[in-house]
């Protein structure tokens, strides 16, 4: 499975609507528990946790899998026209930007602040690149190895100890967990450019079932082989990104079979989804500015009203930019 051919069941628009449709969805779901999760009267699916898989720790991977959905897609096509090498440059470049930013957004707090979206998406990228024009099962073998590797560094150093009191994603680490969902989210690329809409929802059922499956069965205690892993995206363990895989297959199934078999969309998510790079960083400044008033006046944390508002609000003002820039046909990406 090498390129993406034009005629792979569906028009090349429809699947790139498709696509718009789950990058919509993360963001979305990113400034619901981003702003949401502030508030203390919010529930516990709508907040991180030390322990657990809630709502809220659904989004950053299903975000990172649709990066690698689009990173397959994208860097086919500049191979395509450009060569191989061309290719590997101008993708190294981009993550290599994202990494920037995320520095600058972290505060340069390498402990802590730098190891959110921006920085995890780029440094996975960077671990994906030398395997972005490999069969599949070259590239589900290098996710399972750097998955590997990450467990290993967490449960035989004392780095799994430092992570889980000191830092946040898997720390500097982190990103050989995250590059396991971006590898399989280029895994899930190939199924929806190459084979049939029956076909593809077969292996989608198949890989979200093992797999959500396999999280569970890694996060238990074997015997005497294994003690119970952390299962949780602060600690990014393997149960964590496995079990997360799995519901992002599930998920984007959904997606496809809304948008590809009965031509259902949501229009807000379309527009949301064409220029994820403005909203994250949109969004962030947003939240910040709502951190300053329910810190000052801490009876606001108690409020749902308070937290609705906040979020009606910050989720206003995103859709506002989005749709300006929908309107305008403009897409602003490294």
């Amino acid at each position: 499975m090498n390129a993406p051919p034009s005629d792979a069941g569906a028009s090349t628009t429809n699947r790139y609507r498709f696509i718009d449709q789950c990058r919509g969805y993360s963001i979305f779901g990113m400034i619901l528990v981003n702003v949401l999760g502030i508030f203390a009267y919010m529930p516990w699916m709508l907040k991180h946790h030390h322990e657990g898989f809630s709502y809220a720790d659904h989004i950053a991977p299903m975000f990172m899998f649709v990066v690698g959905i689009g990173f397959r897609m994208s860097f086919l096509n500049t191979e395509k026209m450009h060569g191989l090498w061309f290719a590997r440059k101008r993708a190294l470049r981009r993550y290599c930007i994202l990494m920037g930013l995320g520095l600058v957004y972290g505060g340069f707090s390498l402990r802590v602040g730098v190891w959110d979206a921006l920085m995890d998406i780029g440094v996975s990228g960077v671990l994906a690149l030398p395997f972005m024009n490999a069969r599949a099962g070259m590239r589900a073998v290098a996710a399972c190895a750097y998955l590997a590797l990450f467990q290993l560094l967490y449960s035989f150093t004392p780095y799994g100890e430092w992570l889980i009191h000191n830092s946040i994603n898997g720390g500097p680490l982190g990103p050989l967990s995250w590059v396991f969902i971006l590898l399989m989210g280029t895994i899930a690329a190939d199924c929806i450019f190459t084979m049939s809409r029956t076909r593809m929802a077969f292996i989608f059922i198949a890989l979200a079932t093992a797999l959500s499956t396999a999280g569970w069965l890694l996060r238990m205690e074997w015997g005497t082989l294994k003690t119970l892993w952390h299962f949780s995206q602060y600690a990014m363990t393997a149960p964590y990104p496995v079990y997360a895989t799995g519901l992002c297959f599930a998920t984007v199934l959904v997606f496809f079979v809304l948008c590809e078999g009965l031509g259902i969309t949501l229009p807000h998510l379309t527009v949301i989804g064409r220029n994820p790079l403005v909203l994250y960083l949109l969004q962030a400044l947003l939240v910040l500015a709502v951190r300053v008033p329910v810190h000052l006046y801490p009876q606001c944390s108690d409020s749902i009203c308070c937290a609705l508002l906040a979020f009606v609000v910050v989720y206003g003002i995103c859709y506002i930019v989005a749709r300006w820039l929908y309107s305008k046909g403009k897409v602003i990406k490294i």
